[in-house]
């Protein structure tokens, strides 16, 4: 990650820990969030599951995605996310490039489902390593 990059995310955590405002653009959250709907982002000590989280990606755009779950990879967490009109996740991002989660309720049944996914995507690992 280039210092421009950390220099940006570190000032974007700090505003978000009082909250600020950005913009969605694109559809693949909608119905949740539409096309140039503005929501808040907060930052959070616990994400969970089902939350919105606001991360960084390899190319220094922010991404909207929902949490589907948290694992280790070679000794560091990681968070897998993906967009709910998506039909594969994300690669896993790292706590640095999170931001912060947007405030927005999320319905238990919605949480279910996102844990419904990581379970899902965590039977294909382990399949694939174990036909390996």
């Amino acid at each position: 990650m280039t210092n421009a990059r950390q220099d940006t995310l570190y000032k974007l955590r700090r505003l978000a820990l009082n909250s600020f405002r950005i913009r969605i653009n694109g559809q693949c959250m909608a119905p949740v969030l539409e096309n140039g709907q503005r929501v808040t982002v907060r930052s959070s000590s616990l994400y969970i599951p089902g939350d919105i989280i606001v991360f960084s990606d390899d190319f220094g755009q922010l991404l909207a995605h929902r949490l589907l779950g948290i694992y280790l990879k070679k000794g560091s967490v990681r968070y897998l996310t993906q967009a709910d009109n998506a039909a594969c996740a994300d690669k896993g991002v790292t706590r640095q490039q999170i931001v912060g989660k947007i405030l927005h309720p999320v319905p238990l049944s919605k949480r279910l489902h996102s844990i419904g996914r990581f379970l899902h995507f965590t039977g294909k690992w382990i399949t694939a390593r174990a036909i390996r």
